[in-house]
C-alpha cells in the first residue's frame, strides 16, 4: 500500500460544493510527522521527474506550497529566488524562501516577474475549473516570456478512486501514514473526487489561459506537466 501512495462523489461536474478543503483537521493531518517525512522522501524524485533540480536563473514561485517541502528541495540543490505562496503562513522560522499570504487566483506580483510558477498537488484544491481558469490566467501574466508553468496532481482512474475510498476507512491495521492521508481524503472528499472525476478538463482550460503543454508525463497516479506560454 505505501509502495501505491508513492507512485470524489464520483458524479463529477465543474464545481465542488462549496466549502475549504484544507480544514483544520486536514492541515493537522498534513503536518503529522509520518506525511512530512513522507514528502520529504518523495518529492525529490517529483522534482526530477518534472526536469526542476538543476539549478537556473530567475525568479520561481511555487502557488499552494504549503510547508514549502519543494522550495526547500530546490533551495537544497541550488536554486535562489525563491517564493512560496499560500492562504495561510505555516511557519514563522527562518526559511530559504520569501514566504507569502495570498489568493492563488490573485497572484500579488507584477507582470513578468517569474520565470517558472509551480503548484504541486494542489489543482484539485481551487474546487472549480473557473478558479483553475483564473489561477492559470494569473500565471500566464506573471510569467516571463519564455517562462515555465509546472504542474502536478493526481490522474483519474477506476483503480485510484477504489484506492482512495479504501483508504478512507478508519482502519488501525493501516501504517501510520496511511491512516494520516486516510484523514486527509476524509476531509477533502468532494474536492479530490472531483478532481478524479473532471482532471481531463485541465488541457481546454490550460489552451483557453494561453498556454501550450510541452512535456506531459503520466504515471499509475500522477499527472505531470510543463508548460510552456503559448505566444
Amino acid at each position: 500500500m505505501l509502495a501505491v501512495l508513492e507512485c470524489v462523489d464520483d458524479s463529477g461536474g465543474n464545481k465542488v460544493s462549496d466549502g475549504a478543503a484544507e480544514t483544520p483537521a486536514w492541515s493537522a493531518a498534513f503536518a503529522a510527522p509520518e506525511l512530512a517525512r513522507r514528502r520529504r522522501r518523495t518529492y525529490e524524485g517529483k522534482l526530477q521527474r518534472l526536469d526542476l533540480l538543476r539549478p537556473v536563473a530567475g525568479r520561481t514561485l511555487d502557488v499552494a506550497c504549503g510547508h514549502g517541502d519543494a522550495l526547500r528541495i530546490l533551495s537544497h540543490h541550488g536554486h535562489q529566488r525563491l517564493v512560496g505562496l499560500d492562504t495561510s503562513r505555516h511557519s514563522n522560522d527562518p526559511q530559504p524562501f520569501e514566504q507569502m499570504v495570498a489568493d492563488g487566483t490573485r497572484l500579488p506580483f507584477a507582470d513578468l516577474s517569474f520565470e517558472r510558477v509551480l503548484c504541486l498537488h494542489s489543482l484539485h484544491h481551487f474546487r472549480s475549473f473557473e478558479d483553475i481558469g483564473h489561477f492559470l490566467a494569473e500565471c500566464r501574466r506573471v510569467l516571463t516570456r519564455g517562462g515555465y508553468l509546472y504542474l502536478l496532481d493526481h490522474r483519474g482512474s477506476f483503480w485510484l478512486r477504489g484506492l482512495f475510498h479504501m483508504l478512507e476507512w478508519r482502519c488501525p491495521l493501516y501504517p501510520a501514514s496511511a491512516r494520516r492521508f486516510g484523514e486527509q481524503l476524509r476531509e477533502e472528499h468532494d474536492a479530490i473526487f472531483w478532481w478524479l472525476a473532471e482532471w481531463r478538463q485541465l488541457f481546454d482550460t490550460l489552451r483557453r489561459t494561453g498556454f501550450a503543454v510541452e512535456r506531459q508525463t503520466r504515471t499509475a497516479a500522477f499527472l505531470y506537466l510543463r508548460c510552456r506560454v503559448d505566444e
